[in-house]
């Protein structure tokens, strides 16, 4: 089983859009069995699933600090292939303060992961972060084997990656197994600056997936409330994320 959170401490882009259609396609096209975790207080993946929070959600369990709790907070969806542990609002009150006070019990996401893993439920565990260094981002990080990062190539989140590269850096003296999978060039279109950017970002001796185009159907594919590769299966999109996740199914970025 491998565990791979979707991170990015800058909002709008696309890590919801990537976890829920990598989510799909793991499942649809790999037969792959899919735990989706919602760690975003907007909860966008958890309506996106058509999950309830009052079944089961992730800051119950993090409260509690009981992994035994996830027996009973997990539910199914409707897509075949994928369960969903929900977010909630209250995601937003799991500060890092009430880390420090003990308040949140970060290492339970781990240990939920652990007792997963032996149990042989699922072959992929992917977590949906908030643009937030937070209790619920630490907790991710702590669960991780790899971290994707979706990167809007601008000069905003370009300048925003040494922080995020700082704090992944602190998270793996805590959690020594913790690697970057790669970065994920999202809502890519042709410009000079872009291209330029993303020529960049190549430079820069980290690992890069190839990007995913920007396309209106991926905003449509969320009033539908159907991943892309069934709202749109021809769009850009769709044949980028399953390049995506043909690579991610491979082991790694182009150059990671």
């Amino acid at each position: 089983m491998k565990t791979e959170i979707i991170l990015n401490l800058k909002g709008g882009v696309a890590k919801t859009a990537t976890a829920v259609n990598v989510a799909a396609i793991l499942a649809k096209d790999y037969n792959q069995r899919v735990l989706l975790i919602d760690a975003d207080s907007q909860c966008n993946a958890t309506e996106f699933y058509g999950g309830d929070p009052k079944k089961g959600n992730l800051a119950a369990l993090l409260r509690r600090g009981n992994v035994e709790d996830a027996a009973w907070g997990i539910q199914s969806t409707r897509f075949r292939g994928v369960d969903l542990l929900a977010g909630d609002e209250s995601l937003m009150d799991l500060d890092l303060t009430k880390v420090e006070l003990q308040d949140v019990k970060t290492a339970v996401l781990r240990d939920m992961v652990q007792m997963l893993e032996a149990m042989r439920l699922y072959d992929w565990v992917l977590v949906d972060c908030p643009p937030a260094f937070n209790a619920a981002s630490a907790a991710a990080l702590l669960a991780a084997d790899e971290v994707i990062i979706p990167i809007k190539l601008d000069a905003f989140s370009l300048r925003g990656m040494s922080n995020l590269m700082r704090q992944i850096a602190n998270m793996r003296q805590i959690n020594t197994g913790l690697k970057l999978g790669g970065l994920l060039p999202t809502m890519w279109y042709r410009s000079d600056n872009i291209v330029n950017a993303e020529k960049t970002l190549r430079a820069s001796g980290l690992p890069v997936y190839p990007h995913i185009r920007r396309t209106n159907k991926v905003d449509d594919m969320t009033f539908a409330q159907e991943p892309v590769i069934v709202s749109s299966p021809k769009s850009a999109a769709a044949k980028d994320y399953r390049q995506f996740v043909g690579l991610l199914m491979k082991g790694g970025a182009e150059n990671g």
